[in-house]
């Protein structure tokens, strides 16, 4: 049986590993024996690494590397041409999108080839390397990436458009004069702001930021004098992989602005499917197990109104739901899950079981 801790109880365990808290850290010790014993085998991904070692805490994150490699026997996620490292979210879709290229078009039988694929079990040292070193390099980076995820988590539910109207309907305004496009700036800029003050719990200094880099990016992308909606809009999604010829007025920019995202995570696989993102482009979203669950979860879960960047993490993890047994999350992911499940029949025999545990003592089957 393969479980998936959440990065929060990879974190606890392995913290507990050398704690003062002589009870604790010997349970911590024990834990991966128990689990073997139990017939559970840890997962462990790139998502993971990302949150171990991305505190500001380097002595912790030397030691959490080292406790890694001592595992004995974990379960992580590579592709069969990658000799080394470990795989995230896009790796699953990379091995999702090879199944689908082979013939495969139903979920489970996609979901199963791309286990296959993706699923290596060993050591901690295979898994993450023998060089323990290597990682000092990686917190400062990581360190340097949060404010992009704090961004994006926080910033996300923003749209420029109304995305409920068709093409043609928005096709019809017109580009706002300068001195309209400042004071709509002006808007945006005050959207931002609340948005990522909500999102951040009341942090006015750190919202603020994320307000200016997002206008900074609305500001970069401004169009050039003569530029029609119709024009702003088919650029855009053709920027994102879509073919002008499918930018109709007929379709919905919701629509269209799914199937952007699509495409743009495609184009960024490509390389890791051996295959061209042109030719990428005929594969459907909607056989992907892992769009199906980010998407399920998307629609049915909580509207939440803090959305930290560990938020990010989150969706990355999610996807693991379909080639784990059991996928531990906390209470707010439970809860997006529980709703999803009960409203997308798609997810029924595509997911394991998604639990919940306080602590590292409960990834070990306390019935044991």
């Amino acid at each position: 049986m393969i479980i998936a801790p959440d990065s929060s109880h990879w974190a606890k365990w392995l913290d507990a590993m050398s704690t003062d808290d002589s009870d604790r850290r010997r349970r911590a010790l024990s834990l991966h024996e128990r689990l073997l014993k139990q017939g559970r085998i840890p997962l462990l991904c790139w998502h993971h690494l990302e949150e171990l070692l991305g505190g500001d805490d380097d002595h912790k994150a030397r030691k959490r590397i080292s406790f890694v490699m001592s595992l004995p026997h974990i379960v992580w996620i590579r592709l069969p041409k990658d000799e080394a490292g470990l795989g995230s979210a896009a790796q699953v879709r990379a091995a999702e999108v090879i199944a689908a290229s082979e013939g495969l078009t139903d979920l489970i039988a996609i979901r199963d080839r791309a286990r296959e694929l993706l699923l290596k079990s060993g050591t901690g040292s295979q898994a993450i390397g023998e060089e323990a070193w290597v990682w000092d390099a990686v917190p400062p980076m990581l360190r340097s990436r949060r404010s992009g995820a704090d961004v994006v988590a926080a910033l996300g539910p923003l749209r420029t458009f109304d995305e409920s109207r068709t093409i043609g309907e928005l096709s019809k305004g017109e580009i706002n004069s300068p001195q309209a496009m400042r004071a709509q700036l002006g808007v945006i800029h005050a959207r931002a702001l609340q948005e990522a003050t909500q999102s951040t719990g009341g942090d006015t200094v750190r919202a603020r930021a994320m307000a200016d880099e997002f206008l900074e990016r609305v500001l970069a992308m401004l169009p050039p004098p003569g530029t029609t909606i119709r024009d702003l809009l088919v650029s855009s999604l053709v920027d994102q992989g879509l073919d002008e010829a499918e930018v109709r007025d007929e379709c919905i920019l919701a629509d269209l602005s799914r199937l952007g995202v699509f495409r743009s995570q495609l184009r960024v696989i490509a390389s890791e499917t051996g295959s061209s993102f042109e030719a990428l482009k005929r594969v459907p979203m909607d056989i992907l197990p892992s769009w199906v669950i980010a998407e399920a979860l998307r629609q049915h879960g909580q509207v939440r109104a803090l959305r930290p960047g560990s938020d990010l993490h989150d969706s990355h993890l999610a996807v693991l739901a379909a080639y784990c047994d059991v996928l531990y999350v906390d209470k707010r992911t439970s809860e997006d899950f529980r709703q999803a499940v009960k409203k997308e029949p798609r997810l029924d025999g595509l997911i394991g079981e998604i639990a919940k545990a306080g602590d590292f003592d409960g990834l070990a089957d306390a019935s044991c």
